[in-house]
C-alpha cells in the first residue's frame, strides 16, 4: 500500500507541477489564455490523483491508528484538508483563465487566483514533508 502511496503522489505531484507552470505562463503572459480541455483534464487527473492518495492514506491509517496521536500527522491532514477543499474551489475560477488574461481579470479574481496558487504550493510542500517525517 505504502508503494501506491508514493506512486500516487509523484505521479499527481508531477501534473501539479506541470498545471502550475502553465498557470505561470498564463500569469506572466506567455499565454493568452489556457486551453480549456486541458484545463479540466488537468483538474480531474489531480483531483483523481488526491483522492486515491487519501483513499491509500486512510488505508494505511487503519493498520496503524496511532498516527492519530502524532502531531505531524494532524498537520499533514491540515495540509491535506487544505488541497481538498482548494481544489474544490479552484473548479470555479478555471474558466476565467480559459477566456481571459491574466491582466484582463477584476482584482478580486487575481486575489483569489493567486491564493489558491498559494495554498497549493504550500499545501502539498507542507503535506509532502510531513509525510517524509512520519
Amino acid at each position: 500500500m505504502v508503494l501506491l502511496h508514493v506512486f500516487l503522489i509523484i505521479i499527481t505531484g508531477v501534473t501539479v507541477l506541470y498545471s502550475d507552470e502553465q498557470g505561470l505562463e498564463w500569469f506572466v503572459g506567455k499565454q493568452k489564455t489556457l486551453k480549456k480541455k486541458a484545463v479540466e483534464m488537468l483538474h480531474i487527473v489531480v483531483s483523481l490523483g488526491l483522492s486515491g492518495i487519501i483513499l491509500t492514506g486512510g488505508l494505511m491509517l487503519i493498520q496503524a491508528p496511532g498516527y492519530l496521536q502524532d502531531p505531524t500527522f494532524i498537520t499533514k491532514m491540515v495540509f491535506v484538508g487544505a488541497l481538498v477543499i482548494n481544489g474544490l474551489l479552484i473548479g470555479s475560477l478555471t474558466e476565467l483563465a480559459t477566456t481571459q488574461t491574466f491582466a484582463e481579470l477584476k482584482h478580486s479574481h487575481k486575489v483569489r487566483l493567486l491564493l489558491s496558487g498559494a495554498v497549493s504550493v504550500i499545501g502539498w510542500i507542507g503535506a509532502i514533508s510531513c509525510g517524509i517525517l512520519l
